[in-house]
């Protein structure tokens, strides 16, 4: 269960997200034009950011203060998180040492075991997101978090990533602006200048909240 309470984060004097609350498990979509917040959003849920007010928890924990927590959260952003110099076969194994956990597993599941023995700059974006979903599944996370992960993707990778989304057992947040690839999700959470406009269960509802504005 993600519980948030008055959640707010300031940049100067630019607020980011003001006391934003709702209480969610499942597959939560986050919805929002350029600038709505969500990324600040999960970038807080992941703790890598401090709130500037409020509180959040994730299973009863603030993942700013529990070590053990992050590291059962996987996540996926624009920037992959992985050594371009290094094979796939490498960044993954380097993961799976520091995390102490290895589900290479995944690695059937989202087509890479052809993929093992190259480099990651010589992937397209497609598979270097790929991979990077890999990295964050490895860990066997409790908690997994895409920040706009379908972005610029081909056909072929969206679908795949979009299967391991609706198979993940656990908690999901995902992050888009494209609205229909979240539509699987359990709830829905619409952001508009950093202020909370829908939190529900009615993907329709989420769509019409952000359209009117």
């Amino acid at each position: 269960m993600i519980v948030c309470q008055k959640l707010s984060k300031r940049f100067g004097e630019n607020f980011a997200l003001r006391e934003i609350s709702f209480s969610a498990d499942g597959k939560i979509a986050v919805f929002g034009h350029n600038g709505a917040g969500k990324s600040t959003l999960v970038k807080i849920l992941a703790g890598i950011l401090k709130p500037s007010s409020g509180r959040v928890e994730i299973f009863g924990l603030e993942p700013r203060k529990s070590s053990n927590l992050r590291r059962r959260i996987g996540v996926v952003t624009h920037n992959p998180m992985l050594y371009r110099e290094l094979t796939v076969r490498e960044n993954l194994e380097f993961y799976s040492k520091i995390y102490q956990a290895g589900n290479w597993g995944i690695v059937c599941s989202l087509g890479l075991k052809e993929k093992l023995n190259f480099r990651i700059s010589e992937l397209s974006e497609g598979f270097v997101q790929r991979v990077a979903i890999a990295r964050a599944l490895m860990i066997n996370p409790k908690l997994l978090i895409l920040d706009e992960a379908l972005s610029g993707l081909d056909a072929e990778s969206r679908e795949v990533v979009l299967r391991i989304m609706q198979e993940f057992d656990g908690i999901l947040v995902f992050s888009t602006h494209q609205f229909e690839d979240a539509e699987f999700c359990d709830s829905f959470i619409v952001l508009e200048r950093g202020r909370l406009v829908y939190f529900g269960e009615s993907y329709e509802k989420a769509v019409r909240s952000l359209s009117a504005r």
